[in-house]
């Protein structure tokens, strides 16, 4: 499980995915249906959502489960 500090923190450990995984950039923008460079301007958009992560994680094999905590 990852806790979640910021959204660069989400997008490093989707990438780290993608590697385990052994899927490029090009094969998860294919699945998504847009372009590779569709795919970089969504990784690097400010405001990269959950939304846009769970696509990609559901994509990869993935669940985004969100654990609510007071500190």
């Amino acid at each position: 499980m990852i806790k979640y500090e910021n959204q660069e923190q989400i997008i490093i450990e989707i990438k780290k995915l993608m590697l385990e995984k052994h899927i490029t950039q090009r094969q998860l923008a294919a699945a998504l249906n847009i372009t590779p460079q569709g795919f970089t301007k969504l990784l690097n958009k400010k405001n990269f959502s959950f939304s846009d992560a769970k696509k990609i994680l559901d994509i990869l094999g993935y669940d985004l489960f969100i654990d609510m905590q007071s500190e």
